[in-house]
């Protein structure tokens, strides 16, 4: 080996870089170590290299990315543009059909498109328009409103003196305002139909809310005050009332509402020497806008009109026949369409008092001839006499304490009046003697259920003397007292134990001695309830039993 150095050492010496007049050590250790480290020093090369290509190859890759990327945007920019052009001209095609103005600028004010109709109706040609001050005659601090909001509806003032009715939408383009555009009617005339029409649409509205409000009401009351308070949320009137003729020939009032109640009338007023009274009396809407519509002299009504208010009376009347007034006293002046608008609504009014009236009529003749019947049994039994009328009345005084509506009192008035009627089977000396009428409320069922009473009535008159908590029940069926039986029960026995002394009626014992049955024989709830009226409605309670009560409406 040593041999083929020496021979060839020039050469090695050559191929290694080393200049052989500086070396004098041949030997092959030292000639590897210096070809291992040039052999290193070409790898690190090599690989430096490696890294290099890679690198390249990796931007070759992003710029041929990069490059398809855009050729793909660029594509999807042109589609765009394409459907852009498509839109505008849509809208173009678009806004030249509709029948009004259209019109719109930049956030500046410069005009970008105007339709035909637009040019037409002001005489101008789009190349005088170029911008909104062209078009309306606005200064720069008005057309600044539009770029701050949107107006639903306005009067434009155009140049040249048109007016119309219009509306403004701002454009905008990530979250900046970049165009304004604007409708508007061509005429005056377009504006006054669109106003009417929204007029008429709100009375037929305010017509239908009022009619929906009485068409359900069963009582005088409600009805009257229901009804005004939304004549005067929807007429936003000063104040608005009701006032209804009495025995006493007084416009009697029933109902006011109103954001103001300084002008109304005391509660009673007379007919003669009033304008709500010529009203009433000659069966006439009367309007007094100025003191010049005074008819003669009225302190109250020139009053009204000195605070700068305005009075309408409307009579409540039908078929000539004359129920009462509406009166309405209002910020602005009475029109003959305001007018149009309160006599509907009076008519609605009168027509739904004269359906309350009739119930009322029929349903005291009902509750007359129902009393009439009861009566029967009453007077069998001179100890009973009037036990099932005073009855029907504690019942009604315990529902009104319960704040159930008129229907469901009236209902356990009636159980209460019919909940012996069963007596009537039995002999004139039985009925003094419970024992021997057990039945009777299972009886008085059977005999006016094919009247076609409610089944919560029907219950009360069967199961009147049941106990709270069913402890003397013989009926497997029932699985709790019914409610109508509970309050029958406690009046009725609340009756019986006055019947005995009837002397004692501002301090009774009743609570008292029945307390060790509530829970038992009695709801605690009804006991709790006779409490309070035993308490608070002591007068109410000595009118029973004094027989000073011709029929329920004296208790209200």
């Amino acid at each position: 080996m040593m041999k083929i150095i020496r021979r060839d050492k020039a050469s090695m010496y050559s191929l290694l870089g080393v200049d052989s007049s500086d070396v004098t050590i041949t030997e092959f250790d030292e000639l590897n170590n210096i070809y291992l480290e040039k052999l290193k020093s070409i790898n690190l090369l090599n690989q430096k290299y490696n890294e290099q290509k890679e690198a390249l190859r990796k931007l070759h890759t992003a710029v041929s990315r990069a490059q398809y990327n855009y050729k793909e945007m660029n594509n999807e920019l042109n589609a765009k543009k394409n459907e852009l052009e498509g839109l505008k001209e849509f809208f173009k095609k678009a806004s030249e059909k509709f029948a009004s103005m259209i019109w719109i600028t930049d956030y500046q004010g410069n005009i970008i498109y105007t339709n035909d109709l637009t040019n037409k109706n002001l005489d101008g040609k789009k190349e005088d328009l170029s911008t909104i001050f062209d078009i309306l005659d606005i200064s720069t601090v008005q057309f600044d409103l539009f770029r701050k909001r949107n107006f639903q509806s306005m009067l434009f003032h155009f140049v040249g003196g048109k007016k119309a009715n219009g509306r403004n939408l701002r454009i905008f383009d990530k979250e900046s305002i970049k165009y304004i555009l604007f409708l508007s009617a061509t005429s005056n005339q377009e504006s006054i139909m669109n106003r009417t029409y929204l007029k008429k649409s709100r009375d037929l509205h305010f017509i239908n809310e009022i009619s929906k409000i009485i068409s359900g009401q069963i009582t005088i009351d409600t009805t009257l005050q229901d009804a005004i308070e939304k004549i005067a949320f929807l007429g936003n009137y000063n104040s608005c009332s009701i006032r209804l003729i009495n025995e006493s020939d007084e416009l009697e009032l029933k109902a006011v509402s109103g954001y103001s109640k300084e002008f109304v009338m005391r509660n009673h007023v007379p007919v003669a020497n009033s304008h709500i009274g010529y009203a009433f009396n000659e069966n006439k809407i009367v309007i007094l806008n100025t003191l010049e519509d005074m008819l003669f002299e009225d302190s109250h009504i020139k009053n009204v009109i000195l605070n700068n208010r305005k009075v309408a009376y409307i009579p409540l009347t039908n078929y000539n026949k004359n129920l009462g007034v509406m009166a309405i006293v209002s910020d602005y002046n009475f029109d003959s369409e305001s007018i149009i608008l309160l006599e509907s609504i009076s008519i609605n009014v009168t027509i739904a008092l004269e359906k309350i009236l009739l119930y009322d009529r029929l349903k005291s003749n009902y509750f007359k001839t129902v009393e009439a019947f009861v009566t029967a049994t009453d007077i069998k039994s001179e100890r009973f006499n009037g036990h099932s009328r005073r009855v029907a009345l504690i019942c009604k005084m315990i529902a009104e304490k319960l704040y159930l509506n008129s229907g469901e009192v009236d209902e356990i008035y009636m159980a209460g009046l019919l909940h012996d009627v069963g007596k009537l089977s039995f002999s004139d000396n039985s009925l003094d003697y419970y024992f021997d009428i057990d039945q009777h409320g299972s009886i008085g069922r059977k005999m006016v259920e094919r009247v076609g009473l409610k089944k919560d009535i029907l219950d009360g008159i069967e199961y009147h003397h049941l106990n709270f908590d069913l402890s003397n029940s013989k009926n497997t069926n029932v699985n709790e007292q019914p409610y109508y039986a509970q309050i029958i029960r406690i009046a009725n026995d609340f009756d019986l134990y006055m019947n005995y002394d009837t002397t004692n009626i501002n301090l009774p014992n009743f609570i008292e001695d029945m307390k060790p049955l509530v829970g038992s024989v009695y709801s605690s709830q009804f006991m709790r309830i006779m409490q309070d009226i035993l308490v608070n409605n002591k007068e109410k309670l000595y009118k029973i039993y004094q027989n000073e009560v011709i029929d329920e409406k004296q208790l209200l």
